[in-house]
């Protein structure tokens, strides 16, 4: 019999600590006005000096457990999707592993670097181990720390004001109906973009020793911030890639625009998902954004829109959902999601 891939549950985790847009002004030498303007950014959530990233994706994961829609010990894979791990390597998947006391079951932990676009390829993955047969129940986490890695000086404006921390869990499940699952999902890479859109390179193998600057000068740290060329492609190229796959993936399933109930797109820019919802046709009303909360969470944002708007009922069982991203790299997918 065919085994279908659906989502089973969801969960999140955001710090604490708000950090409102005028908190900034200041040291970037910015204003609320000019980040909502270019972002819709209104604040974000910062964690504290000593949380790592596979804590807060401990607590994302811990959530959704609460739920009681499944046991963590039906879960016998793990893919971790971030830009932000704990360390070079190894990776934070086995971390969080530990932290969550599921080493003695030596499960599988796939780590995924595929930027903003990270729970795309995380869910493609998911759908093609369930479907196969390979794992019964997939654990993906979507999680970042960006803000200990930002640069607090007018240098750094154009990155600092966009990116938060936060962490989302689903749990991709074997189902033998059709009720529910993922259809189709579809990713895209394009390497010409690895250094033209947002990358860091505070590691760089092929220097000896990899690291090597003087933190203290201005001139010469500047590698160990996230760097974003200025280039109207990269937003041209966002809004063109994002409505490409998210068309191709409804043609494959000989669906159009008005079999949508919701969109979910990567949450980088409002302006960005604005222009990609219009060059689809899809209506204002379909698109959630929860941007404007949480800022740019890079691999979290779509699972964080998820289990934000099932949890209080906008997202119901049934409902088509459409999610798509952007990322550096340059990355990008979609995916066609009967929830």
């Amino acid at each position: 019999m065919k085994q279908y891939a659906y989502i089973r549950t969801t969960g999140m985790y955001v710090p604490e600590t708000v950090v409102v847009n005028d908190e900034l002004a200041q040291p970037l030498d910015t204003s609320d006005e000019w980040i909502q303007k270019r972002s819709g950014i209104k604040e974000r959530r910062y964690a504290d000096v000593g949380v790592s990233n596979s804590d807060i994706a401990k607590l994302a994961v811990e959530n959704m457990l609460s739920k009681g829609e499944i046991a963590a010990e039906e879960i016998d894979c793990m893919i971790f999707a971030t830009l932000s791990p704990d360390y070079h390597f190894p990776g934070t998947g086995l971390v969080l592993q530990e932290k969550l006391g599921w080493a003695e079951r030596t499960i599988p932990c796939y780590d995924i670097r595929q930027q903003c676009s990270g729970f795309i390829y995380g869910l493609q993955m998911a759908q093609a181990f369930v479907e196969t047969g390979m794992y019964k129940n997939i654990l993906i986490i979507g999680s970042e720390v960006h803000s200990h890695a930002l640069d607090y000086s007018p240098r750094g404006r154009a990155v600092t004001v966009l990116f938060g921390d936060g962490a989302a869990a689903v749990v991709v499940s074997r189902s033998e109906s059709e009720t529910s699952g993922i259809l189709v999902t579809e990713t895209h890479g394009d390497g010409r973009g690895a250094l033209n859109g947002v990358h860091l390179k505070l590691f760089d193998i092929g220097k000896k020793p990899i690291i090597y600057y003087n933190p203290d000068d201005p001139d010469n740290n500047v590698e160990m911030y996230p760097e974003m060329p200025a280039s109207k492609n990269l937003f041209a190229n966002a809004v063109r890639r994002m409505a490409e796959v998210s068309m191709s993936v409804l043609n494959r399933m000989d669906l159009t625009v008005a079999d949508i109930d919701w969109m979910l797109p990567h949450q980088a820019n409002i302006r960005i998902n604005t222009l990609a919802a219009e060059h689809l046709g899809i209506p204002a009303h379909k698109v959630m954004f929860n941007i404007q909360k949480y800022g740019n969470t890079t691999a979290a944002t779509i699972p964080l829109l998820l289990d934000e708007f099932a949890g209080n009922g906008t997202i119901k069982r049934g409902d088509l959902l459409l999610l798509s991203a952007f990322g550096s790299g340059f990355t990008w997918g979609a995916a066609l999601v009967k929830y």
